[in-house]
């Protein structure tokens, strides 16, 4: 049907288009990024969301649960997942990112990742690691990947063999639990897991240059839906410089515009 068929990026454009609410909160802390949220979208609230990604005006979902892994194609209007790849029961599915035409993903514990064909998610390779797997991104030249630590490694997109560590760190002190990773306008945003802040973290030094504090979208959602879990999952449309939000159980997603 033609309405299957409405791309993400007409209903970023919309949100483009509405008129801004403002926030009225103050920001005290002067590394605070300021944002308005413009638009709301549903999301399963069965989804244990651990990646999220825009490419080529679609959206893309990694969740993990043992047994209910799953990669997939999301429709931003209802939510719903209209391609998958289900892993294994084994495996816990962690973070995903796009590279080249070929979609890779991390698994938790297992110390090993896939690779699959973007277009027909059949898979094409596997991959090891030495540390558990949290968030992937792309700068483009690498793969970033975050592993519960304050470590973010780099890893060749052609060999993924690692080439550096940036150490994550907010005021001298490093920040442990860095989770789903982004890369926007040559700045990695992360997630730090059971917080409701999404980080600016310059790539080149590892630190913390501004924080966007969540708290009050955070306690919306749980206040409305009991079991909702923690703030994961960032995902940006460059065209509009908009920003979609959610969290592991949450049944809504959030479009925010930067201040």
């Amino acid at each position: 049907m033609k309405f299957l068929c409405i791309t993400l990026l007409a209903f970023i454009l919309f949100v483009s288009c509405s008129s801004p609410t403002k926030d009225k909160e103050e920001k005290v802390n002067t590394d605070l990024i300021g944002y308005e949220p413009v638009r709301t979208f549903p999301h399963d609230p069965l989804a244990f969301t651990e990646g999220l990604l825009v490419h080529q005006g679609k959206l893309f979902e990694s969740t993990g649960h043992f047994g209910t892994s799953w990669i997939a194609e999301v429709e931003l209007s209802t939510g719903k997942q209209n391609k998958k790849i289900e892993l294994d029961s084994k495996y816990f599915g962690e973070g995903i990112c796009i590279v080249n035409n070929k979609l890779y993903q991390l698994t938790y514990q297992t110390n090993v990742g896939f690779v699959y064909d973007l277009k027909t998610y059949k898979k094409l390779s596997e991959f090891n690691y030495t540390y558990e797997g949290w968030g992937m991104t792309t700068d483009g030249k690498n793969i970033l990947v975050s592993d519960g630590t304050s470590k973010i490694h780099f890893l060749d997109t052609v060999t993924l063999k690692e080439t550096k560590i940036i150490s994550v760190t907010y005021q001298n002190n490093p920040l442990k639990e860095i989770n789903e990773l982004e890369w926007i306008d040559s700045f990695i945003y992360a997630n730090q897991w059971q917080t409701n802040y999404i980080l600016k973290i310059d790539p080149s030094t590892g630190k913390v240059v501004g924080r966007m504090d969540f708290n009050s979208l955070a306690q919306k959602v749980k206040n409305s839906y009991p079991e909702a879990d923690v703030l994961n999952g960032i995902a940006y449309e460059a065209k509009t410089k908009t920003l979609l939000i959610t969290g592991k159980l949450w049944p809504v997603m959030y479009a925010i515009r930067f201040k």
